[in-house]
């Protein structure tokens, strides 16, 4: 049954079975001497990289940007996909398990889930890139009758009709297949020949159950045309057509984007001795003194917005070729057997979609690279997480509006305003030096002096240094915001105590 459910006479399958073979085995063949060891690279870093994504994302301070919640739904469905499909594919014909009750169900689950995870991961995609848009449109607009579209209430609202999309498109494939039992058959000859990979598993005449899956009664060839169509359309057509064109959409913002600031940083063009990084400070403070929106703030939004903008071209890149095939096969149902020959390759794209994410991420964004090391960093090497502190800053852009950011120093937001803290001590000095530099509190430039008794206790143990300093300090400069955050309400209590001993004294009175 084709996937119109359109009967070919056997000539046109063998012409077709035949030309697609000539035309693209050359091309699979020699991928598929490398697809074993590519897909296991993939599904292994990937799964690893996807949970410490969602790990990374889960901090408070990742968990302040709405879109975050598209990426972490979608960092599971992508590990769910990888880590099913390395389970499967580790089962082969004529394993001992291929033959059990169990493989045949997972086989079935993995048949679902895949297609499910899949189209839930490329609508989630499609929503992201859509309510960035909004979101840039309503900021760019005057007009008050666009609603709030940067909160974790829309964003949940897009996940969930994307994954309700994901669940219409995908249902007909749930209903497709039922698992059958064709009793107890001979295990096949080419499984105990000689030179077999499991020959030694089984033994000569040996009976194995055979189950397989099969199409439902009820499935006839209008349920298959249903199927195929709300698949290519649903999953396929639609969300490539959509990605297309809020791609399109986003970057045109970002460069007009960039233009406007552009223009405004050359307005308030400093004297030419004065470097870019003051020419932008100088603009972010005139803005602010004029109560406008801040240039510095909108460059912020460029960033996220052109890396929300990469990964929706990375699906795209990825998920078209996909939808060609699909439409090419309903208009030419004899294309089927050309996505036979290219299956591993079809596959090879959606691993690299589904662990594409957590690099991208990392490398855009100085946010998520700092609170991937606060997270994981004492699990590190000392000297890995050295050169991964350092690296960061030095891709970190100038943080102060006054001055540079010093290398081995973290931001801090206390006392209301932006403060400066080494967090490591300063490069070329050795182990001994550390270990001094630290125990005598070299905290000057904590701009606190309540601070340094605290801060001096994090360099108890000689060797520890420096990743566990550097947590403890981060420690203790939380704990000291959420105590400063707390002092104007206990000043609130303490006054309105005072009053009401005071009613009570005149009353008495």
């Amino acid at each position: 049954m084709s996937g119109l459910c359109e009967e070919l006479d056997p000539e046109t399958i063998s012409q077709a079975k035949l030309y697609y073979y000539e035309l693209l085995n050359g091309l699979s063949e020699r991928y598929n001497n490398f697809h074993w060891f590519i897909y296991q690279f993939l599904c292994i870093i990937g799964v690893i990289a996807n949970i410490c994504f969602v790990v990374v994302l889960l901090r408070p301070t990742m968990r302040k940007n709405p879109f975050n919640l598209f990426l972490i739904v979608i960092a599971i469905c992508d590990m769910s996909l990888m880590a099913s499909y390395f389970i499967y594919k580790q089962v082969e014909m004529c394993h001992p398990w291929y033959f059990t009750f169990f493989w045949i169900v997972y086989t079935y689950g993995y048949a679902v889930l895949s297609v499910f995870v899949h189209s839930a991961s490329l609508w989630l995609t499609v929503n992201m890139a859509v309510l960035r848009y909004l979101v840039l449109k309503s900021g760019s607009s005057s007009s008050r009758r666009w609603p709030r579209l940067n909160t974790y209430k829309a964003a949940s609202g897009a996940v969930v009709s994307a994954v309700l999309l994901a669940a219409v498109g995908s249902a007909p494939n749930m209903l497709r297949y039922e698992i059958r039992s064709n009793g107890q058959l001979a295990v096949p000859n080419f499984c105990v020949e000689a030179g077999a990979k499991y020959a030694h598993s089984y033994q000569p005449g040996q009976l194995v159950n055979a189950y397989t899956l099969g199409q439902p009664a009820y499935w006839g060839c209008a349920m298959e045309r249903f199927s195929f169509w709300t698949a290519g359309v649903l999953l396929k057509l639609v969300p490539c057509l959509l990605l297309t064109i809020f791609m399109t959409l986003l970057v045109r913002m970002l460069v007009e984007a960039r233009e406007r600031r552009s223009r405004l940083i050359a307005k308030q063009a400093p004297p030419p001795a004065a470097s870019q990084n003051e020419s932008s400070r100088s603009v972010c403070q005139a803005e602010r003194t004029a109560g406008g929106s801040s240039s510095c703030s909108k460059a912020q939004a460029e960033r996220t917005t052109a890396m929300l903008t990469i990964i929706v071209a990375v699906f795209l890149i990825t998920e078209l070729p996909q939808g060609i095939l699909v439409i090419a096969i309903g208009v030419k149902p004899q294309v089927r057997f050309a996505m036979h020959q290219l299956s591993n390759i079809i596959d090879l794209l959606s691993l690299l979609n589904s662990s594409v994410n957590f690099i991208l991420y990392a490398t855009m964004s100085n946010l998520f690279r700092h609170e991937f090391l606060l997270t994981f960093g004492p699990c590190c090497p000392t000297r890995l997480f050295a050169w991964l502190q350092q690296h960061n800053e030095e891709k970190a852009s100038p943080q102060s509006p006054t001055r540079p950011v010093e290398p081995g120093t973290l931001m801090t937001g206390l006392n209301g305003s932006s403060k400066l803290i080494r967090t490591s001590p300063p490069n070329g000095f050795t182990k001994e030096k550390r270990h001094l530099w630290a125990v005598n509190g070299h905290h000057s430039s904590i701009q606190n002096p309540n601070l340094a008794p605290k801060l001096a206790n994090c360099t108890t143990a000689r060797n520890s240094l420096p990743v566990p300093y550097t947590s403890c300090v981060v420690s203790v400069l939380r704990k000291s915001q959420e105590h400063e955050k707390m002092e104007p309400l206990k000043a609130a209590e303490n006054e309105a105590e005072q009053r009401r001993r005071l009613l009570a004294q005149n009353g008495a009175k």
